[in-house]
């Protein structure tokens, strides 16, 4: 059978029978020469979904240097743009029925941190009867207004214009629900015996908030409430203070009133439970990794959409991992993975006419949408988003696990590259940001651009990465440039302990905290590094405490400032340690070359941290080359700029590797 043309956008239409479809990814193929462009192009399509009834499809699209969204038809092979937005992207959409779509907006030309679009517009397939919801932050600021945000909460079945939102309308620090018909803008209140101070609420199949957290961030608390009805008195179930107290939180209802919840209670990791409602207690253990959380940043509730049965987890382990639930998924599943590329993650999500959207991709491939009829057994193909990418080019990103200098086990990634053997190679050890964050298996443009000239790539999830137990994460409290960056060291010299990496020609670098460690390495250890690549990152541990223009601090002063404080450290009681572990304090002990990159509107790390280092090794006589993007922010958004930094930075590479 032959792939048929459906639109100029490399959007295909293939059937094949279920188990007939297993063509080889894996098999590496000698090394390609691959244009750094193709890293930094954005998708033809992305975030591709359906409407509940299947008969139609949507995604996101740039047009004119800007993501707006467009319709699709298969039958009638047709792809209509129906937004034209040349100021603002398009940054995430709903279908909340099988003809109306809501969708919010961003500035995409800006960081991360910077994207401070915001607003909820609702419109037809075809583009018709749009209305405003609610302003976009940048249309409040210009209106003098204080900003109300409401947002989507979940579709109703069987309406064509109503949704459930939460919104701050009565209280800016708490959420409610409403219900909220999108074509009138009026909404209902759902929640007026609201507990106070929610930052989450969960429905049942009834679209009834039986569930909440709220948060006090002055003392970084957390209170789980539930209810038995919709007119039953809310009680607490969890009420902790700290960010490594022992919890309970909601996951999801089931379709017949059961609460899934996540809780460390009895465990230094999070796993799945049933709630017992009749004790306020822990009922049946469902799940649990011995490696990873199963909470709400690592595992993502899987609810079928026409019954509301949660029918699954998909948990983020040391490769993603399906938790299923309901056994016709689990066979959907098999069957699924037998019939698409070897080692291939294929995600799956139903629609209401019984068929499937797959999502298939792994670490070497970026991804392509299928659809599924399980009646008929047909996959049909619709889209590979970027198929100038090609899986037998890319590089494998292998799991690594070592132990660190206190016998702490850090996970990680080892991306080797293709064509070259797996020994004395260089090496680029690319730190992820956050801190409070983590790298996970996927498909990553930056590691595979670096494999693809000739570089291995370590991204070890050091102690502070979340996701690995309440024990990773407290061991790295005030550890900024301690043990944290011991484990990245000591991932380092595991990796050249077992021959894989040549001692001579090791780089590292990141951005935001990535960055800050990058500087802080080249400080600690400087006969290790041959050189350094700092983006957005932190220079001095105080200024990011104190510069309260910075968007984190800003969010929520009272919650940033006890964060900080148990994290980093307090900038007046641990003021010594701070600047002990602030790189642009000490730039005289930095021997290697180091490429600063930073966005001169960054709102998460103010370019002064840029600006500081720069200044400071200028003093101390120090190597280092300077780029800064005038337009941009936490992030380089812009396709030139992100050509423009690959290039630079293969330079550095060249020069200094």
């Amino acid at each position: 059978m032959k792939y048929i043309p459906l639109l100029c956008i490399s959007l295909l239409h293939l059937l094949v029978p279920m188990g007939h479809y297993a063509k080889a990814a894996d098999a590496p193929t000698s090394p390609q020469v691959i244009p750094l462009e193709d890293f930094a192009r954005q998708p033809k399509l992305r975030a591709v979904t359906f409407s509940p009834d299947g008969r139609l499809f949507a995604a996101l699209q740039e047009v004119a240097g800007r993501m707006n969204l467009s319709v699709g038809d298969l039958k009638a092979r047709k792809l209509t743009r129906i937004t034209s937005f040349t100021t603002l992207d398009v940054r995430n959409y709903r279908w909340i029925s099988s003809t109306r779509l809501i969708l919010t907006l961003y500035d995409a030309k800006k960081g991360l941190a910077e994207q401070r679009g915001g607003g909820l517009y609702a419109l037809n397939w075809d583009g018709s009867e749009p209305k405003e919801i609610s302003p976009t932050a940048a249309n409040c600021e210009a209106r003098n207004q204080i900003c109300r945000q409401t947002e989507f909460l979940q579709r109703i079945k069987g309406s064509d214009d109503e949704i459930l939102a939460t919104a701050n309308e009565r209280d800016m620090e708490t959420e409610d629900v409403y219900r909220l018909n999108t074509r009138t803008g009026r909404k209902t209140l759902l929640t007026s015996d609201n507990p106070g101070k929610v930052r989450e609420w969960y429905l049942d199949k009834d679209g009834i908030p039986r569930a909440a957290l709220s948060t006090v961030g002055k003392k970084l608390s957390e209170t789980f409430w539930y209810r038995d009805s919709a007119t039953a008195p809310w009680r607490k179930i969890s009420d902790v203070d700290g960010i490594v107290a022992k919890r309970i939180r909601p996951a999801a209802f089931d379709a017949d009133g059961t609460l899934f919840v996540y809780s460390n209670l009895e465990s230094d990791k999070f796993q799945l439970y049933t709630l017992d409602a009749a004790t306020n207690k822990l009922g049946e253990l469902v799940a649990a990794n011995p490696l990873v959380d199963i909470d709400t940043e690592s595992a993502q509730p899987i609810v079928q959409l026409s019954s509301k049965k949660l029918v699954g987890f998909r948990v983020n382990a040391d490769k993603p991992a399906w938790l299923w639930l309901d056994e016709g998924y689990a066979r959907m599943q098999a069957s699924v993975d037998a019939s698409l590329p070897k080692g291939n993650q294929n995600d799956l999500t139903s629609l209401d006419d019984g068929r499937v959207l797959i999502n298939s991709w792994s670490d070497r491939d970026p991804g392509s949408y299928y659809l599924y009829d399980p009646k008929e057994k047909l996959l049909q193909e619709l889209l590979r988003p970027i198929d100038w990418i090609k899986p037998e080019h890319m590089s494998s990103m292998q799991v690594v696990r070592y132990k660190a200098r206190d016998g702490l086990e850090i996970p990680g990634y080892l991306t080797l590259p293709q064509g070259k053997p797996a020994m004395k190679l260089p090496l680029i050890a690319w730190i992820h940001g956050g801190p409070w964050a983590r790298d996970s298996w996927r498909f990553d443009p930056d590691v595979q651009f670096f494999a693809s000239r000739g570089y291995a790539v370590f991204q070890p999830n050091f102690r502070g990465s979340t996701g690995f137990g309440v024990k990773h994460l407290q061991s790295s409290f005030k550890q900024y440039g301690q043990s944290m960056q011991d484990d990245i060291t000591d991932g380092i010299r595991y990796l050249i302990a077992q021959g894989l990496v040549d001692p001579a020609r090791v780089c590292i670098g990141g951005g935001s905290y990535g960055g800050y460690a990058t500087l802080q390495a080249l400080v600690k250890e400087p006969d290790l590094f041959r050189c350094g690549i700092d983006e957005a990152g932190v220079a001095d541990l105080i200024w990011a405490q104190e510069l309260g223009y910075t968007d984190f601090n800003r969010a929520d002063p009272d919650a940033a400032e006890a964060w900080y404080k148990t994290t980093m450290g307090d900038p007046k009681a641990d003021r010594a340690l701070l600047e002990q572990y602030s790189p642009r304090l000490h730039p005289e002990k930095i021997k290697a070359p180091l490429l600063i990159v930073h966005g001169a509107g960054d709102r998460r790390v103010p370019i002064q941290h840029a600006e500081g280092m720069r200044d400071a090794l200028k003093s101390a006589g120090k190597e280092f080359e300077w780029l800064v993007y005038p337009e941009e922010g936490h992030g380089f958004m812009k396709p030139e700029n992100r050509i423009d930094r690959y290039r630079k930075i293969e330079a550095f590479l060249n020069k200094n590797l």
